[in-house]
């Protein structure tokens, strides 16, 4: 209270002068002017009285106040000789607080005026809370863009895909491939917490399981000393994670607590049968090679790997049903058939377009290896592609001369039936007149196309 300062607008200063003593005895700043015209001199105002005999007046003044931006949130309390419902009716619903009723009763006025000052400085402070704290969710969010890898891109012949979108509330959500070696790593990991914390624990992740992985060594070795490295920041976090490691057609794995891996063969969709462990931080342990598990790469099949924003849509429109079983059924009954290099993308569009949104973050990270494939950016060197000529190569050609700018990237797959083609920041809508035998998915930056044979 001490301090704050209040606004009286009268035209006759006798008829307030023993309420502006007694809110000057209890210790606020006031101030009296005659016309709402001296207001714009007036600064860090809690709140206003109004004082006219003419109400059409004070219905002005108070109008005045509630149409501008920077002063429509002030708290309004008029002052009446006679308390008229009618009057009052129509000064709530212009936008008053408040009203006193002439003559002043101390005790109701200073309460009164005491209640709105403090619930304007209460509004304040909940407004700049959730200004911080939105600026912290926007500063996560860049920070796990940050990190991620390329949209699309081909590490050793494999290829990946992926997508990420963030929720209102950021998450903890991690992935990352990339190649050392001749092995290829992948990793999709799920932090517990939200915000600028979570974030940087991914950072940390990312850092120190790459920095494990140029050590060499089984996926666990590596995971272990990961683990090590992290403990003393996870704090009460724990890290959800698949951590895979690809050597020519063997895929080593360690998954700690985390959703199984997906996997498409072109027109079905199922859950891989793989091992589990209990997630990263949970209990001091350190993961043996029988935590551990091998399977073989399927040039024929994609492999999803995912966090759980990607079934938490049907977590929470069906709580009592299996959503890793609705997941599936989804799947199958709303994707199937779509080009494996699209399911990131495709998914993302589809459930976004038949719910709304994400409860949690959403992380999809798929790859596969093909028949052939071939991966072109700005350092792009025709010695580098598979590709060395005929009617790929030369179309790959013509859509690295359509790029919109220098940060463009193109992906080519070849499957059985049919070529994918996936690019970024390149013109593609031409493709459409020119090859006809060919089905083109657009995503924002991103441009799908099934090229027939």
């Amino acid at each position: 209270m001490s301090g704050d300062k209040i606004v009286i607008i009268t035209y006759d200063e006798s008829n307030v002068e023993e309420l502006f003593q007694i809110l000057e005895f209890v210790g606020y700043n006031v101030t009296l002017i005659n016309s709402i015209s001296e207001f714009s001199e007036q600064n860090n105002v809690q709140a206003v009285l109004i004082f006219n005999k003419f109400s059409k007046i004070t219905q002005e003044y108070v109008r005045w106040f509630r149409t501008r931006s920077e002063y429509k949130d002030i708290p309004i309390i008029v002052l009446l000789n006679q308390k008229d419902y009618v009057t009052l009716l129509e000064l709530y619903q212009i936008g008053i607080s408040d009203y006193i009723e002439l003559p002043i009763i101390d005790v109701e006025a200073i309460s009164k005026i005491a209640l709105h000052v403090e619930l304007k400085k209460n509004r304040e402070r909940i407004e700049n809370l959730y200004k911080e704290l939105k600026e912290s969710l926007e500063l996560s969010t860049q920070l796990q863009k940050l990190m991620l890898p390329n949209t699309f891109d081909l590490k050793n012949n494999v290829w990946f895909t992926s997508r990420y979108i963030p929720s209102q509330i950021v998450g903890g959500d991690m992935f990352d491939y990339f190649e050392v070696g001749e092995a290829v790593y992948i990793y999709v990991a799920d932090i517990s917490g939200h915000g600028i914390q979570s974030a940087l624990l991914c950072s940390a992740v990312k850092s120190l399981f790459r920095a494990a992985a140029q050590k060499s060594g089984r996926i666990h070795e590596i995971v272990n000393e990961m683990a090590e490295n992290i403990k003393n920041v996870l704090g009460r976090n724990y890290v959800t994670g698949l951590f895979m490691k690809i050597e020519q057609d063997s895929i080593e794995y360690l998954n700690c607590g985390h959703p199984s891996l997906i996997t498409y063969d072109g027109s079905h969709f199922s859950i891989l049968d793989m091992k589990s462990i209990f997630p990263i931080g949970l209990l001091d342990y350190s993961y043996s090679e029988e935590d551990c598990g091998t399977f073989v790469i399927d040039e024929n099949i994609t492999y999803m790997a995912y966090s759980d924003g990607l079934y938490s849509i049907f977590e929470r429109y069906y709580p009592n049903s299996s959503a890793m079983e609705l997941l599936t059924k989804f799947l199958n009954q709303e994707i199937s058939g779509v080009s494996p290099e699209a399911l990131p993308y495709y998914v993302a569009s589809v459930v976004l377009r038949k719910y709304g949104n994400f409860p949690d973050d959403y992380s999809v990270l798929c790859f596969g290896r093909s028949k052939s494939s071939c991966y072109a950016d700005n350092t792009f060197k025709k010695s580098e592609c598979v590709f060395q000529s005929g009617a790929i190569y030369t179309l790959l050609e013509e859509l690295i001369k359509n790029a919109r700018s220098d940060e463009y990237a193109l992906m080519v797959n070849e499957h059985e039936k049919y070529y994918s083609i996936i690019s970024r920041n390149i013109e593609t809508g031409w493709i459409l007149r020119k090859i006809p035998m060919s089905i083109t998915l657009t995503f924002n930056d991103v441009d799908v196309i099934k090229l027939f044979k």
